[in-house]
């Protein structure tokens, strides 16, 4: 069997586990038409589903094991199973026992009849451990990832070992015993047990096996698809499909198909064709929880929850995704409930500690929110689907709709987005509020696509106390209509000696080559940089200066940075390795173009460089050149020197559309994130806000303080760095050099791509920098022209 096989049916064979039975962490982003779909009731002006979050950390379901100061406990740590019961209570297996709720996870009780050896097993933390709860009550489960132990304790609180009865398998690298992953009770009784490939149903009492559903691959047998179950009542529905590895490694799911199983007599039914269609159009991206009615299926996306009643055919949207924590698409279903009455339980981990939210009908609530707005960003990203989220929770009255101009399912190019975008904007079909990042945002302040909000952030100031000069990095005649939600700070770090010397790009560049000439010993100059890592940290602290007054990019300008550039290139004397490769769907700043200073001052260690450049954004980032100025002896850092001064990198900067029809909403949202938003991001940046940026200079509790022992990645070098956390004065100074920070690298895509893609060449060699200028003000300058 070759390797791409081998690997082939591991992936499928962690599929097939993942997703039976329960909710797997899917949740990925659907279609837009299926956005706007919701095929519930219209007819009445009141009733919906509505998201409330479930409060478990203040309950014994989540008390740490140490209650002497311990840290919080981690949701997916304690939280094992959950199951609506028949009763219309909701039942959870933690690592702390059994609880129970009767009114909907409102107040919680302990399972009084858990007896001490289901105590144990559950606090054991087994990590191969599995927990099936029936509806009415029973607990089934197995433990042990060689030597599995199945036990099962009815409702009266009895525990019994029992023996599941199994076929061997012949799975490759299975062995010859099978061991249950996962397993469900069926309504009359059976228990359902998951291999890596089939589901067996077995007798309730004896355990004895009923029947086996799906087919085992014989070894060295080519996988062409995969199949997922999902057991309601005492029906079993099968979902399964072709599914091919594409060239990138990502799947595509074909001939999607649903058949059903009568448990009682273990024969088909015949294709559900409804359903086969609704997931054909969804690609299988959906999460399937049964419901404790035992004629409900719910299935669960980013895009929201759907119902299908098993005897009907129809399939309807019952809460949008846009309203709630499920856009965050930090949702593991894998450990979800249903109630009898559709009252749904989904576990998030969007922060360290997870939490609990509960999806229920509520009579009173607006069939419809108030207001909508429509937020775009270039590509799809969690930060901000989490401020909407955020926002959301704190405005019921909200809908906020997530748009993309790139989904990466599509041929859409970026020049396609951003004419499409452009052309709906002057039509006044765009959206409201606009994440500018990758966008051409001195354009759209000249065109006055974006209307101005300086009294917005002057409000928002009093409360916050922003860097001014950071937020009023894009006023200009007196008008505010962009600004940034945090930002980065490119710096070159080094021995203070040589950092001294270095105040503009042509100096950089005769240090680089001094440092070649006089230490030809060592591999590189700045760390293990690559060419392309090398140009994306270059660029930065030029670019602002290659834009003209007329709109075009400076020729000369241009040629002078890459005239440096190629002698730092040359003095660095590259790595081969992983050069820059522009691929579409990807965001440009999660290319190397982020480059970051915790990790290039690492690198300096490993080469015994004595200068590197990087982009300062974090806690940890400062104190890794904190420390490694110390290694150094004397060293430390300044602001990169290029072609522009006292550059910084915008993040995430915000606008609201000049056409927009929802004004209000749009600016309680860019409101939003600069005050309560600097706080729950979760983007690798500084906030714009000094309040925020106080509350981000503590170092996470694992960070590795003193003697720490670092291998590389690259070469397989070791560094040995005492590792140590940075001072007030430290940070004290950190906020003085933002206070000088005045100009914003420039951070439209096509340029910096296009910039990247012609620069790389000249850098290695390949073309000359005359050629290469050519090159980019031939493709740059059509572009700004349009």
């Amino acid at each position: 069997m070759n390797q791409k096989k081998r690997w082939t049916q591991r992936i499928l064979a962690v599929l097939s586990l993942c997703l039976v039975f329960t909710l797997a962490s899917c949740g990925k982003a659907q279609d837009e038409k299926e956005k706007e779909k919701d095929t519930g009731s219209q007819s009445a002006a009141k009733g919906r589903y509505t998201e409330q979050e479930i409060k478990l950390h203040d309950t014994d379901i989540l008390k740490p094991a140490d209650s002497n100061g311990a840290d919080a406990p981690f949701l997916d740590d304690l939280l094992l199973a959950m199951k609506g019961l028949e009763d219309g209570s909701l039942r959870i297996a933690s690592a702390n026992g059994i609880f129970d709720s009767d009114d909907k996870g409102e107040s919680w009780v302990s399972w009084a009849e858990t007896p001490q050896e289901l105590r144990d097993d559950l606090a054991s933390q087994d990590s191969s451990a599995f927990f099936a709860i029936s509806g009415k009550g029973d607990i089934f489960y197995g433990m042990g990832s060689e030597q599995r132990r199945y036990k099962m304790v009815t409702a009266d609180g009895s525990v019994r070992t029992v023996d599941p009865e199994l076929p061997q398998t012949s799975i490759e690298d299975s062995g010859s015993v099978n061991i249950v992953r996962n397993a469900v009770f069926t309504d009359s009784g059976d228990v359902l047990c998951m291999d890596d490939t089939n589901v067996y149903q077995l007798d309730g009492e004896t355990f004895s096996l009923k029947h086996t559903y799906g087919q085992e691959t014989a070894e060295g047998q080519e996988i062409q698809g995969m199949a997922m179950y999902a057991c309601v009542g005492d029906r079993l529905f099968e979902f399964s499909s072709d599914i091919r590895v594409l060239d990138d490694g990502s799947l595509k799911y074909e001939n999607i198909k649903v058949i059903s199983y009568d448990l009682q007599t273990q024969e088909p039914e015949g294709e559900q064709e409804a359903l086969s269609s609704f997931l054909q159009e969804g690609s299988m991206d959906f999460s399937i929880l049964p419901g404790a009615d035992g004629k409900s299926l719910y299935f669960v996306s980013q895009s929201g929850i759907y119902r299908y009643k098993t005897d009907g055919t129809a399939i309807e949207k019952i809460f949008n995704g846009s309203m709630g924590q499920m856009n965050s698409n930090s949702f593991s279903a894998d450990i979800s409930a249903a109630l009898t009455d559709g009252t749904i339980f989904i576990p998030y981990y969007m922060d360290e500690q997870g939490r609990l939210f509960r999806y229920m009908f509520d009579t009173e609530a607006s069939l419809q929110p108030e207001h909508t707005i429509t937020v775009y960003s270039l590509y799809d990203s969690p930060n901000i689907r989490q401020s909407i989220t955020a926002f959301q929770g704190r405005h019921s009255d909200v809908m906020v709709e997530y748009e993309t101009g790139m989904t990466g399912k599509d041929a859409v190019t970026r020049s396609d987005a951003l004419k499409t975008l452009n052309t709906n904007i002057m039509a006044g079909e765009g959206p409201d509020v606009l994440i500018l990042d990758g966008l051409p945002i001195s354009s759209y302040i000249e065109k006055g696509l974006l209307m101005d909000i300086g009294d917005l952030v002057e409000k928002a100031d009093q409360k916050e106390k922003f860097f001014d000069n950071i937020v009023n990095a894009y006023k200009k005649d007196g008008a505010l209509r962009a600004v940034p939600t945090g930002f980065s700070i490119p710096v070159l770090v080094g021995e203070q000696s040589v950092l001294d010397r270095i105040g503009s790009l042509e100096e950089l560049a005769e240090a680089a080559e001094a440092n070649r000439e006089n230490r030809p010993e060592v591999s590189h100059v700045l760390g293990s940089m690559t060419n392309s890592t090398l140009l994306l940290t270059l660029i930065p602290s030029s670019s602002p200066s290659w834009m003209a007054e007329d709109g075009t990019l400076d020729e000369e300008r241009l040629t002078a940075f890459f005239e440096n550039a190629k002698k730092i290139a040359d003095a660095q004397n590259a790595p081969d390795s992983m050069e820059y490769s522009d691929t579409e769907s990807q965001p440009f700043e999660l290319s190397p173009f982020m480059t970051s200073a915790q990790l290039n001052t690492i690198e300096m260690g490993y080469t015994d460089s004595h200068m590197t450049i990087g982009n300062l954004m974090s806690a940890e980032g400062l104190s890794h050149i904190l420390s490694m100025a110390k290694y150094f002896g004397s060293g430390g850092y300044k602001s990169t020197p290029g072609q522009s001064e006292n550059v910084f990198i915008p993040l995430s900067p915000v606008g609201i559309s000049s056409k927009t029809g929802s004004e209000e909403t749009a600016r309680e949202f860019v409101s939003f994130l600069l005050t309560e938003g600097q706080y729950s991001s979760a983007a690798a940046s500084w906030p714009v806000s000094r309040t925020a940026f106080d509350g981000r200079l503590t170092l996470p509790s694992n960070f590795p303080l003193g003697m720490t022992h670092m291998e590389s990645d690259v070469d397989g070098s070791v560094l040995d760095l005492e590792m140590i956390p940075p001072a007030q004065e430290d940070y004290d100074a950190l906020k003085e050099m933002i206070k000088t920070l005045k100009t914003p690298a420039v951070t439209d895509e096509i340029i910096n791509r296009t910039v990247m893609a012609e620069g790389v060449k000249c850098l290695s060699g390949e073309v000359s920098v005359s050629d290469t200028v050519d090159a980019i003000l031939k493709k740059i300058n059509l572009y700004l022209a349009e």
